[in-house]
């Protein structure tokens, strides 16, 4: 049982508890954003593994913050982001060494989708903290 069980938190009180919210929020995008990157890095030859990886850190994004908009968010970003990739390879702009879809992996589009929930998640972080002027 907490200290003050049955003793109304002051102001101060809220406003830590608030602010150890956000910062564990932010903790948890941080290393989200991290293990994305680092899969890729270090799996990226293993097109399915990668992608399976990937999934279950999108998954395990979906059940910490349990947001119905962080799917057409994750949906949109994974189609136009693999849309706009495909279109650079195809125009030679770039290659993938490894591509098993249009000339790009396809763990790519969820690196997408895990990319639009992290700027999103962290905006929404910035703005509860009171950066949004």
């Amino acid at each position: 049982m907490p200290k003050n069980a049955g003793i109304p938190m002051g102001k101060k009180g809220l406003e830590i508890k608030r602010i150890r919210k956000e910062a564990r929020n932010m903790a948890f995008n941080g290393i989200f954003a991290f293990l994305t990157l680092l899969f890729v890095v270090i799996f990226y030859r293993e097109i399915a593994l990668t992608t399976f990886l990937l999934v279950v850190l999108a998954i395990a994004f979906f059940a910490y913050y349990r947001s119905p908009i962080l799917v057409p968010i994750f949906a949109l970003a994974c189609f136009l982001g693999v849309i706009a990739e495909i279109f650079a390879v195809s125009g030679g702009v770039w290659s993938y060494g490894l591509s098993d879809f249009f000339g790009v992996p396809f763990w790519l589009f969820i690196v997408w989708g895990n990319a639009a929930l992290f700027i999103y998640r962290t905006g929404v972080e910035f703005e509860r903290l009171g950066f949004h002027k």
